[in-house]
């Protein structure tokens, strides 16, 4: 059966301990353990397996992944069978990204460990769903490091890593700490204090009266922002130049890390099911992270009629259908109005 080794137990068992590096930033005291050599990993989970068959679940878990499948015996006489036909990489630092590119997940759960890279020259592993755009951030970031490199990209598919570089994953805190270390927004007195971020080109959570919204918006000084049309490092500027920012719930709402404390957030969300505080409350937590005034706009909800190919091909249909995080909102312009 597939192990899972404990961190205690990895720090009193040397050659345990030899599996990883630990680096870290001395004046932002936080470290990352790196696992090193040959593993096996998949490209939805990125949650890597020894060639003894063992896993490290405290450092290769995220939120809402469900983790307990990798250690059920069905699961295991899989692996065994196949693990000897799986396609082969070698020297690579296995950074990952969302197999659906959600941008929260990339640039918060992913991108912060590659900053702990050490190598000039690398073989940079991401789902090939990945975007341009976060290709293209990903790429100055490293060219600002001094760092070549060149993209390896996977499938949805397991694969069998040879003498390379897997970073465990952050907590929220320290992820965040990270990025604001190293990516540093210009200010522009240009740019809108008061945004609306638009999801009219989102698969959910889009607004159905959404004319009425941005009209109302308008008139009271608000600039209507579609991230689509901006590269990341625009989009976080946008975000860190603003006193005020509205948006329905959604990935874009990453960028408030960037926000100066004190920074309102309106965020338009849907009523949750008692099963997804974790969405929930997504970005209230970010911004008590970040010091800023998170107001939650509570709206009603419409059925999506046809569901995106990326969210059928990873969601199940009972959670397509049940979910408020999956439908459209319609916001109450009243209760809007008193707002702002």
């Amino acid at each position: 059966m597939i192990i899972d080794i404990k961190g205690n137990k990895i720090k009193n068992d040397k050659r345990l301990l030899n599996l990883f590096v630990n680096t870290n930033f001395s004046n932002l005291s936080i470290n990352c353990n790196i696992l090193k050599g040959n593993f096996f990993a998949d490209s939805f989970y990125y949650f890597p397996i020894t060639e003894n068959n063992e896993t490290f679940s405290s450092l290769f878990t995220r939120d809402l992944n469900n983790i307990s499948h990798f250690y059920s015996q069905k699961y295991f006489d899989n692996f065994t069978e196949n693990k000897n036909s799986l396609k082969n990489f070698k020297e690579i630092f296995v950074l990952g990204s969302n197999a659906g590119n959600n941008y929260y997940s990339n640039l918060l759960q992913f991108l912060p460990r590659i900053f702990f890279n050490k190598k000039t020259n690398l073989k940079l592993a991401i789902h090939r769903n990945s975007s341009n755009k976060y290709r293209n951030f990903i790429g100055n970031i490293l060219k600002s490091l001094n760092i070549e490199f060149t993209f390896v990209f996977l499938d949805d598919d397991f694969y069998h890593f040879i003498d390379s570089d897997f970073p465990q994953f952050l907590s929220m805190n320290d992820s965040i700490e990270i990025l604001k270390k190293f990516i540093n927004p210009k200010t522009n007195k240009e740019l809108s204090k008061k945004i609306y971020v638009t999801r009219e080109d989102s698969n959910y959570r889009k607004i159905i009266n959404e004319g009425d919204v941005v009209t109302l918006l308008r008139e009271n000084g608000y600039k209507v922002i579609n991230p689509q049309l901006y590269e990341i490092d625009e989009q976080i500027e946008i975000f860190s130049n603003a006193e005020k920012i509205i948006a329905p719930h959604g990935s874009n709402l990453a960028n408030i890390i960037f926000c100066k404390p004190g920074t309102e957030i309106f965020e338009i969300a849907p009523s949750f099911k008692d099963n997804e505080k974790i969405l929930e409350d997504r970005y209230l937590n970010l911004s008590l992270i970040n010091d800023l005034k998170h107001n939650k706009i509570v709206s009603d909800t419409v059925d999506v009629q046809n569901h995106s190919t990326l969210a059928k091909k990873y969601i199940h249909n009972s959670v397509l259908s049940q979910s408020n995080y999956y439908k459209d909102l319609i916001v109450k312009i009243q209760e809007l109005s008193k707002i702002i």
